[in-house]
């Protein structure tokens, strides 16, 4: 395919050498034989891209599926219901020691804790770090690690638990 130049000592195709032209053709040289050190090893053939099956370069580009296309999260039962209602979870640990929630609650409706006021406590820290599923003053607990319907038995919870996962509701109650 190509030889050594004596000159810059680079493989080179065999009509450029040393940048000056040289014979063209089969079996044409930039270099006499005598030139060739005795160690010089041949390259290998290199084989062109029309010489292997089309599926091998097909499968080459059909290799990485692309990536699937993610959508917005499902609107919850209580937002399909009232759209203007809006449900997240927060997950809140009461393991350190002296953990307080910092809440006061309004349990009159008998179904969810009614946020009367955020004070110092692992939901202000809630808030602090998740400012966009912050818990605000008439935001509704509706329920506690899966408990719901009964204000009474969500205080329980909050209580007992040491890992609290809740449903928070803003909005018109649905």
């Amino acid at each position: 395919f190509g030889s050594n130049c004596s000159g810059c000592k680079l493989v080179l195709l065999p009509s450029l050498c040393c940048g000056v032209q040289t014979q063209k053709g089969m079996g044409a040289k930039c270099c006499s034989a005598d030139d060739v050190p005795a160690n010089q090893k041949e390259l290998p053939e290199i084989k062109s891209t029309a010489d292997r099956a089309p599926e091998a370069e097909e499968a080459v580009k059909t290799a990485a599926p692309p990536a699937p296309k993610t959508s917005p999260p499902e609107p919850s039962l209580a937002e399909k219901r009232n759209p203007d209602v809006k449900e997240w979870t927060i997950i809140l640990d009461k393991s350190a020691e002296g953990a307080r929630l910092g809440v006061d609650v309004d349990l009159t409706d008998g179904v969810s804790l009614q946020i009367d006021k955020v004070n110092t406590g692992l939901v202000d820290d809630w808030n602090q770090a998740h400012p966009d599923k912050a818990v605000i003053k008439e935001d509704r607990i509706v329920s506690v690690n899966r408990q719901q319907g009964n204000a009474t038995r969500l205080t329980e919870v909050c209580k007992t638990d040491t890992v609290l996962t809740m449903v928070v509701q803003r909005g018109p109650p649905s």
